[in-house]
């Protein structure tokens, strides 16, 4: 039997425990301090704007109140709608202990008490900042009476959005549950995701997107909130829309809550689907694999190790998608222009290089898990464990960096003998670089879990590995960055009466000699910590 006490329980309850979250992960409270920051100022600036627009329809300088009204409240729904849906999928249907949680309560009073925690996580300042939006537009408009039902409408798309993102946050969790096919490919449909997100942003085509979901809402019950927004105001809207608006509502919210239950239901108490690897297929790969006979054996099956780990969980190498926040500037800058400048290549290289380098090699001590133990009682374990992991990184990102440069180096303005000199740094720099992780992964190891996602916990390299490296990277790809530039190479040129090409092979050349000294190096060091581990 249902109890309204048993859900308040579990939504306080949920409340307290992201609280307690939050405060306990430092960095994770300091970020929100500062958006808290961040965001009062353009909240000020916003409530500004929205006084103005009214302003405007109030003094009949807008031709077409109600569209733009309406305009408003439908992105405003699918915005949230949108939000509401990610938030579900990723955080708010993944309690902790779930399993213990419905062996105490129904999966009615947990999906129930989830959905009113986010409804009061977020609800509680919308409904705040609402409300001084409603009153800024009505003072704006010129009738404050209005601010009743701006307030209401405001309400009602936050309900029937958030409510309508968890049903379809619920859906989506159900086919990957149950679904074979859709498990199987869900790497595929994750980055097919996250790239064309990242294609949004640089391209800065939302209206592509929203346009057509907006063309379709429109005409429904969510564009006749501008109706109900319109009430005790000047512009024509229609009553009968406005309360047909609410109507309709309310049935939606009843018929949405047997449809949550049948969801979660579905959801939690599913057994789902698993995919079994077929290991006698592997070790015949294993034993067939195009490198047997050119590395040896022992590198060979770390190699093996480190790409099968990969391929299985993709999300244990997310680290590597950091360079992408450097890279997001000037590939934006790319696509606008329709021109590849003579920056993008360096970016690309330097890029490329920091994850090709820690792919695997970056933390090899506590990448092995519970593993290292016995890779430790190997006969050579230092070389064969510093070797493979190094090997396996270059081997898969070599090529992708070495390509990607030549391509771009092609289509920018840089002088056609640039792309000999371009294509030997991305070579040995790309090839080198996870030598260089090696020793610094060593000395600053990690050996506990951390959290990669709501769900997902694993081990990845140390933020003082992540930082040591990064400095090591640039330094070692800094003279290839100086020659090719183009400011620093004419200046270069002038001064010493030679030509361009010469400057360009010169980085080049000292890169290559600076990753040689540091990869040797860092390898010694590595070959040396790994070898003389002990545990404690």
């Amino acid at each position: 039997m249902f109890q309204w006490t048993l859900l308040s329980t579990i939504a306080i309850t949920e409340l307290r425990r992201r609280w307690r979250a939050l405060t306990s992960n430092t960095v994770q409270l300091v970020a929100s301090v500062v958006v808290l920051v961040v965001f009062l100022p353009f909240s000020l600036v916003g409530l500004a704007g929205v006084f103005f627009f009214g302003a405007a329809i109030g003094s009949g300088e807008i031709e077409t109140p109600l569209e733009w009204i309406q305009m408003a409240f439908v992105y405003g729904w699918i915005g949230v709608a949108g939000l509401g849906g990610y938030r579900a999928y990723s955080i708010a249907l993944r309690p902790d202990n779930a399993d213990g949680l419905l062996t105490t309560v129904s999966h009615r009073e947990l999906v129930g008490g989830l959905v009113v925690a986010e409804l009061l996580l977020w609800g509680v300042p919308a409904v705040v900042f609402g409300a001084a939006v409603s009153l800024v537009f009505a003072i704006g408009l010129g009738s404050p009476l209005a601010t009743p039902f701006i307030l209401l409408t405001i309400c009602v798309v936050l309900v029937t959005a958030l409510v309508t993102g968890f049903i379809v946050a619920l859906a989506v969790r159900n086919s990957g549950v149950r679904s074979k096919f859709l498990t199987r490919i869900r790497t595929v449909l994750l980055a097919g995701a996250a790239i064309a997100y990242l294609w949004l942003i640089v391209t800065q085509n939302l209206v592509s997107v929203f346009d057509p979901i907006y063309q379709v809402l429109s005409p429904t019950p969510v564009g006749w909130y501008g109706d109900l927004a319109t009430i005790g105001t000047k512009v024509d809207g229609s009553a009968l829309r406005a309360g047909g608006s609410l109507v309709i509502s309310g049935v939606l919210l009843a018929a949405a809550i047997p449809v949550l239950y049948r969801l979660a239901e579905w959801l939690w108490y599913a057994d789902g689907v698993s995919i079994e690897h077929d290991r006698s297929v592997e070790r015949t790969e294993s034993r067939r694999s195009r490198l047997t006979g050119i590395v040896p054996a022992p590198l060979l099956g770390v190699i093996q190790v480190d790409w099968k780990r990969a391929r299985r969980a993709p999300v244990m190498l997310s680290f590597t998608l950091y360079p992408l926040i450097i890279l997001i500037g000037p590939i934006t800058t790319a696509v606008q222009t329709g021109t590849v400048g003579r920056s993008l290549p360096l970016w690309v290289l330097l890029s490329g290089i920091w994850i090709t380098g820690s792919l695997f090699a970056l933390n090899i001590l506590g990448a092995e898990g519970a593993t290292l133990p016995v890779t430790l009682l190997g006969a050579v374990p230092g070389r064969a464990l510093v070797g493979g992991h190094a090997v396996a990184s270059a081997l898969l990102g070599t090529p992708i960096t070495v390509g990607a440069v030549i391509v771009l180096v092609i289509l920018s303005p840089h002088q056609s003998t640039a792309l000999v000199t371009f294509s030997f740094s991305a070579l040995i720099l790309a090839a080198g670089s996870g030598f260089i992780a090696t020793g610094i992964g060593t000395v600053f190891p990690r050996f506990e879990a951390v959290s990669v996602s709501r769900s997902t916990k694993a081990i990845v390299p140390s933020k003082t590995a992540f930082a040591v490296y990064s400095v090591v990277i640039l330094l070692v790809t800094l003279p290839t960055i100086l020659g090719h530039s183009a400011i620093v190479s004419h200046w270069l040129t002038s001064v010493f009466g030679v030509h361009e090409i010469v400057i360009n092979a010169a980085g080049a050349i000292f890169s290559a000699l600076l990753v040689v000294l540091f990869g040797s190096i860092s390898t010694y060091i590595a070959i040396h910590r790994v070898e003389s581990y002990r545990f404690e």
